[in-house]
């Protein structure tokens, strides 16, 4: 990768990104997204403006994921009137490698980082999913920029 950043997460924007893949192995985790923004406050960055990217490459340095949501959603039929109701749901810890196989081709909502907790939202079809991971520091590369006039 030609480029990397260390604890940049808030120089990029998430909102329009899909996920590719995410592998959890070895302390790690690794969130590899496309279309994702680069802003102009990236040390990266020289053009000075908004900017994208594909296999963008987010790793979590000993990161442990410490949870996988299946977001609570609700249920209304075509008059408004609430038919069903489905709380958060926690994927156990042996569904957790295949619900991360899962959100590979969805859109993310949000990746935000509180303290050492990453926290990213991705939709789904008709709920949305929470992925939770405890890490140390994170890095973000890439190999090139690509002009928002182009895409």
């Amino acid at each position: 990768m030609k480029y990397r950043t260390t604890n940049e997460l808030e120089h990029f924007d998430f909102e329009e990104a899909v996920v590719s893949r995410i592998e959890a192995a070895n302390g790690r985790v690794k969130i590899v997204l496309d279309n994702v923004t680069i802003l102009p406050e990236n040390s990266c960055n020289r053009d000075i403006r908004k900017m994208r990217t594909h296999d963008f490459c987010l790793t979590l340095q000993e990161g442990k994921v410490s949870r996988l949501v299946e977001e609570g959603y609700k249920v209304y039929d075509a008059d408004g009137n609430l038919k069903q109701t489905f709380e958060d749901r926690d994927l156990p810890e042996e569904q957790v490698a295949q619900g991360l196989e899962e959100l590979a081709g969805l859109p993310v909502y949000r990746i935000a980082k509180e303290g050492t907790l990453y926290s990213m939202i991705v939709d789904g079809e008709d709920h949305s999913f929470r992925l939770e991971v405890e890490a140390e520091q994170d890095f973000g590369e890439w190999d090139r920029f690509l002009s928002m006039d182009s895409m």
